[in-house]
């Protein structure tokens, strides 16, 4: 090889290199699970979301990927989550000034050394040289850090909650990132105050990633039990995180305190009154298989707009008496016909059990809300769901699916993600008079289930599903999976 041509290849090799510390973010975003997708895709909606996960799922570096995005402008090009058009100010939050310089700022910038960052998610020639100003007693901690956006100068500034709330007084924020819970319930509240004049005007938004180890605490029970539009709440397992082996999962599972167990590996805070559903994943989830012809075949739904309306399969093995969820889909804001084109490929010809509220009339149209659906093509149950006795109870129908998960008897296909989010969280909170209710939120996929099972004397087979039995034989006769 001549000289010239080593000089070639070095020229090149340095290149790549340069390059390859280029394309960190974007590779770092392309293998992101997708949960973590999910998460980052909600931000676009809400202006609040939480990202309540187990340990080592990989939540910090969730959290700093979405934030490298916003601090250079230059998104992926199938970036679902909220875009900022101008340089924004984004808070990144933390326990210390080491935890933020540990976990947050050299997961973006890299390391500090000879006075200069060396470059993470965020390129080095992105960082402003000298753009930065240290942050007092921690060493190679900064308060701030200057980053060139695709339409100006972006700044990341870093916070400790052992600085207290009112440190954190007077800067107008656009994103924030909080990385674990705060003890002190006074930091969040004066964060997304900070919010409220953001992104020029039209309020900032931001993100919280964080185990619970704090147990059941105001700001996780507010995303739980009490959320308002603008909240959003991401679960995510060790299930969830491929890259966790199985050995060492049981391994280090089993070295925690019994009481500790759930919230480290599936994120799950102590609940007050309980988990209603406290089964293990592992013994409910199921690979996807083609149904056989001969098991029977009911849809459920759960009515809804603001919150969510919730569409599911229950597939029914009678012989062994297994109940497999094996579709599900859920949406707000939806519309009758928009939810029907998602799910017809699944629910054409297969009966749709509802629950009584689709006996609502519009105002307008007099119409019940049944007919809408009826209209746009679900096979609706002509009977709202209820037991072979006529009753309609909640707690029954809960007994009766946590007995099936108890006694191996329902599973879910395992790419449900919404199913298993619900389950996670699906919760009682105790009263004060000693008594405890059931929380009433993020359960619409539950209920769809739920109202399929009690509906299941009207499963179809699925050999014969779009079979005119009138047409076959001459004449009808109706009869349901129960033969009668």
């Amino acid at each position: 090889m001549s000289k010239a041509q080593k000089i070639e290849l070095a020229q090149l090799l340095e290149e790549q290199v340069r390059r390859n510390k280029q394309s960190y973010g974007l590779r770092a975003y392309e293998r992101l699970y997708d949960w973590q997708h999910r998460l980052n895709a909600a931000t676009k909606e809400h202006t609040a979301c939480l990202l309540l996960a187990a340990n080592q799922v990989g939540k910090s570096l969730t959290g700093c990927v979405i934030d490298s995005f916003h601090l250079t402008g230059d998104y992926p090009d199938d970036w679902q989550g909220h875009k900022f058009e101008r340089p924004p100010m984004c808070w990144l939050l933390g326990y210390s000034g080491e935890k933020t310089r540990d976990l947050l700022q050299s997961k973006l910038f890299g390391r500090f050394t000879a006075g200069e960052f060396e470059g993470g998610l965020i390129p080095k020639d992105k960082i402003v040289l000298g753009g930065w100003r240290a942050m007092t007693g921690t060493s190679g901690a900064m308060r701030e850090v200057r980053v060139k956006h695709v339409n100006g100068i972006a700044t990341c500034q870093f916070w400790s909650y052992s600085q207290g709330q009112h440190a954190l007084m007077g800067d107008v924020v656009d994103w924030y990132h909080i990385d674990e819970e705060p003890k002190d319930s006074e930091i969040y509240p004066q964060v997304i105050t900070r919010t409220l004049n953001g992104d020029q005007g039209r309020g900032g938004r931001g993100i919280l990633t964080f185990t619970p180890e704090n147990g059941k605490t105001q700001l996780v029970s507010k995303f739980m039990d009490d959320p308002v539009s603008s909240q959003y709440l991401q679960t995510a397992t060790w299930d969830d995180a491929p890259h966790l082996s199985e050995d060492a999962k049981v391994s280090i599972l089993a070295q925690y305190p019994e009481y500790q167990r759930a919230m480290r590996s599936r994120g799950v805070p102590l609940m007050g009154a309980g988990l209603i559903f406290e089964h293990s994943e592992e013994a409910i989830k199921c690979a996807p298989f083609e149904i056989p012809a001969h098991w029977y075949l009911i849809n459920g739904m759960d009515f809804g707009w603001d919150h969510p309306q919730a569409h599911i399969q229950l597939a029914w093995d009678m012989g062994a008496d297994i109940y497999y969820v094996i579709h599900a889909f859920k949406k707000s804001k939806t519309q009758p016909y928009e939810a029907w084109e998602v799910v017809k490929g699944w629910s054409e010809g297969v009966p749709t059990a509802w629950p009584h509220d689709g006996l609502q009339t519009e105002k307008g149209s007099a119409k019940q809300q049944r007919e809408y659906y009826d209209e746009a093509g679900f096979d609706m149950i002509d009977d709202h769901a209820t037991w072979e006795d006529g009753g309609n109870g909640v707690e029954a129908g809960l007994m009766e699916l946590n007995n099936l998960m108890k006694t191996g008897r329902l599973k879910v296909f395992a790419h449900l993600f919404e199913v298993f989010d619900e389950i996670r969280q699906y919760h009682r909170v105790a009263k004060a008079n000693g008594k405890s209710e059931i929380v009433k939120i993020g359960e619409d996929i539950i209920d769809a289930i739920r109202y399929a099972y009690m509906m299941r004397r009207h499963a179809i087979q699925k050999n014969d599903i779009g079979v005119d039995w009138e047409e076959e034989s001459g004449h009808y006769e109706e009869t349901n999976a129960m033969g009668y």
